[in-house]
């Protein structure tokens, strides 16, 4: 368990992270006019490559959050 720690909490942090970043991401498409002057959905899935940045940006950020909780745990 202690040797997955990491995993755990990188995973977690992932999956939180993205809701969140989706969220932000559908703030500010909120605020945003669409060519035909109607404001964009609220709750917007942003297209496949706006998604997989965002993806790569949380992960990037999920992995090292993981990273510094083993460090951290080692540590103590």
């Amino acid at each position: 368990m202690k040797k997955n720690l990491g995993v755990i909490v990188g995973g977690t942090t992932f999956a939180l992270f993205m809701v969140e970043a989706i969220m932000h991401y559908n703030m500010g498409k909120k605020y945003t006019k669409d060519n035909d002057g109607k404001e964009t959905k609220v709750l917007e899935i942003p297209e496949k490559n706006e998604l997989i940045k965002l993806a790569l940006i949380v992960g990037t950020f999920s992995i090292l959050n993981g990273m510094i909780i083993n460090y951290v745990k080692k540590s103590i």
